[in-house]
């Protein structure tokens, strides 16, 4: 086949995939986001054959925008000028932008791989300013994204996986394979730079890019398309739901703001369960920037809260991510909690983790969710170029440099790796735990470190604990131990990390 017939055939594919699904205005700009591998490199070639005068989308401009996430410092300038230059030669407008995403993940209590994506759409609506952006999404992460939310668990809504368009959002590749955008490139020459960070294993995605997908397959040669199949089946069904929803809304809703929803229980019993929770999942979505954080046992406790009849005085339930859902007089308010302490029962969750017994793994990397506590631990190994970054400040004790490269909160703290196992222990406190604090030469009882510090009582029950071996290496939030600090010897880094309990997105 001549490559002259084979722009043809995929661009056909493509092209008729955005009209089935309406993913192109009628006319103005779409901002396409090209990180310079295979994927973005297709679709930006695509949608440039496809867009402009005298093409098939005449009245549709392009404009390219690129993010160096400062992670990888030998190939990320090389990575924009690739992209920048590109597109100058298309005659396409270009905006690069940097964003220190190690920082960000530190600021914002997340994982890098979540901080990235975040720092990614940020700078893509900021150039967009309202126009659609493109992204090179494909049927093999719509396999991946679909194994991710089974992995995780979330119900109807999380197994429709991808969508073709998601507000802002378009995604014109999903009808094409990886194979298929690495042949495109091949073809037409265009010459990826890939990015490492997509085989390394700290991340869950890779390895099941690498490892679970391929087993699946192995087992089953027709996995992916039967995973595929039952997205499209639940797709159909969520819309379906998704539409009574809407219908529903304004019966239920009492009243709606930027930081609480109000819920009239009367007609919110009346619902059959399936209607009940999907209504609870959008008003709680609308309260944490369309995701919401709510899981089954949430769901559960929400219900059993609702379902009371003629209560005068309020009573109050906790949930995920600084909600709490106060019942008054048939009102069902969520609202956020503008603290961590107002977000805890002080009472309740005392008494359980005192009775808790339990210490649970955390691989590195690895995240887990702390039973009993708001938190989310995370470990992950800092890649060797950011570790070579730091080192010249480690070896001359200029520490404003290594915090200005790595910056500590309260709730992230990077260590020492070079003795430590693979995985570490957590739970929370128990009577008699001892951690040496930061610059001290003996150990301190756990207790008095928490009233040392004036840590609230209502925190200190659900602080997690991080061990290496027996030794306590990190009082989470409150203290580091200093056996563990940076130094100039160190060779291997983790970040380690407490987040709030959340449903991550894809």
């Amino acid at each position: 086949m001549h490559r002259t017939e084979r722009h043809i055939i995929v661009a056909n594919t493509v092209a008729a995939f955005i009209e089935a699904h309406h993913l192109l205005p009628t006319e103005g700009t779409v901002v396409v986001a090209v990180s310079g591998g295979s994927d973005s490199l297709c679709l930006l070639h695509l949608l440039h054959s496809l867009c402009g005068p005298d093409k098939r989308y005449a009245t549709v401009q392009l404009a390219v925008a690129h993010l160096d996430h400062q992670l990888r410092p030998e190939l990320s300038h090389q990575e924009a000028e690739m992209v920048a230059q590109l597109a100058t030669s298309w005659n396409l407008p270009v905006t690069v932008g940097t964003t220190n995403v190690a920082q960000l993940a530190a600021q914002e209590q997340r994982s890098l791989e979540d901080a990235a994506r975040v720092a990614r759409y940020r700078f893509l609506r900021a150039v967009a300013h309202g126009a659609p952006i493109a992204v090179a999404h494909h049927r093999d992460d719509q396999a991946e994204t679909l194994l991710l939310h089974w992995l995780r668990g979330g119900g109807i809504s999380s197994m429709v996986g991808l969508q073709p368009r998601l507000h802002d959002i378009i995604r014109p590749l999903l009808s094409l394979s990886h194979a298929d955008t690495q042949e495109y490139c091949r073809a037409y020459g265009l010459t990826p730079i890939e990015d490492a960070s997509n085989h390394d294993p700290r991340f869950l995605r890779n390895r099941i890019r690498h490892e679970l997908l391929p087993l699946l397959s192995e087992l089953n040669p027709g996995f992916q398309e039967t995973l595929l199949r039952n997205a499209e089946v639940a797709r159909i069904d969520s819309e379906w739901i998704e539409q009574q929803v809407t219908d529903l809304w304004t019966r239920v809703i009492v009243d709606e703001t930027q930081n609480e929803v109000r819920l009239a229980c009367p007609v919110l019993r009346a619902l059959p369960l399936s209607l009940q929770r999907h209504i609870l999942r959008r008003a709680t979505a609308r309260l944490c920037d369309g995701q919401s954080p709510l899981e089954l046992r949430h769901y559960v406790l929400l219900e059993e809260l609702f379902q009371r009849l003629h209560s005068q005085e309020p009573i109050t339930l906790h949930l995920p991510v600084h909600l709490r859902a106060i019942l008054r007089n048939d009102i069902l308010c969520i609202e956020r909690a503008d603290a961590l302490h107002r977000s805890l029962q002080e009472n309740d969750i005392q008494g359980v983790a005192d009775a808790l017994q339990w210490s649970l793994q955390l691989r590195i990397p690895g995240e887990v969710d702390v039973p009993g506590t708001p938190w989310r631990a995370c470990a992950e190994e800092l890649p060797a170029a950011l570790v070579e970054q730091v080192a010249p400040a480690l070896q001359s004790g200029h520490w404003d440099e290594v915090w200005r490269i790595l910056p500590v909160t309260r709730y992230a703290v990077y260590i020492t790796a070079d003795f430590l196992e693979d995985y570490l222990h957590i739970r929370t406190r128990r009577p008699g735990d001892r951690i040496r604090p930061l610059g001290m030469q003996n150990e301190k009882k756990v207790q008095d470190v928490l009233i040392d510090a004036r840590v609230p009582r209502e925190e200190r029950a659900v602080l997690p604990l991080f061990f290496s071996a027996s030794t306590c290496i990190w009082l989470g939030g409150v203290c580091l131990d200093e056996r563990v600090r940076l130094t100039a010897a160190t060779q291997r880094i983790v970040r380690l990390a407490l987040l709030p309990r959340q449903t991550n997105e894809e």
